[in-house]
């Protein structure tokens, strides 16, 4: 996540979601919509208070590659999001795709979560997939215990 700009609200700090057991990714790239990803980024909400109870070992990261002539207008989005309260990271540089030179181009495969070691757990979006979603929850809590 170094050198990628990052945008955050409120209390929640960068460094607060570095060390956790479990990331969770979504990426945005420049061949999708970014705009429209960050008006939908709200519908991560729910998920994102349910997994609260989990004592914050769950850290979320939600990564927007834009297209240039759309930084600013995805910066400005995202910086008036005023329901959510959560870090998001803006890849001017194209970072994370440089580093990931295995992630495939197909959006459907650009939100995943990953382990302490950033090993993969799952692959897909949760909220448009209710098996996936259901797997979500299993290695959640098989690795940080049931809910509370």
């Amino acid at each position: 996540m170094e050198r990628m700009k990052y945008i955050c609200h409120r209390s929640m700090g960068e460094n607060t979601q570095i060390n956790k057991s479990l990331k969770f990714v979504s990426y945005s790239d420049s061949m999708a919509c970014s705009s429209c990803a960050v008006d939908k980024l709200y519908t991560w909400i729910d998920l994102i208070r349910k997994t609260e109870s989990y004592e914050n070992k769950l850290g979320y990261y939600f990564i927007f590659f834009p297209k240039m002539k759309e930084w600013a207008n995805v910066e400005f989005a995202i910086s008036t999001l005023s329901h959510f309260n959560y870090p998001v990271y803006m890849d001017t540089l194209g970072i994370f795709e440089r580093s990931n030179p295995h992630l495939p181009h197909n959006q459907m495969f650009h939100t995943f979560l990953l382990d302490e070691n950033n090993n993969v757990l799952l692959v897909g979006n949760p909220l448009d997939n209710e098996k996936i979603e259901e797997m979500f929850w299993q290695i959640v809590e098989k690795k940080l215990g049931k809910r509370e």
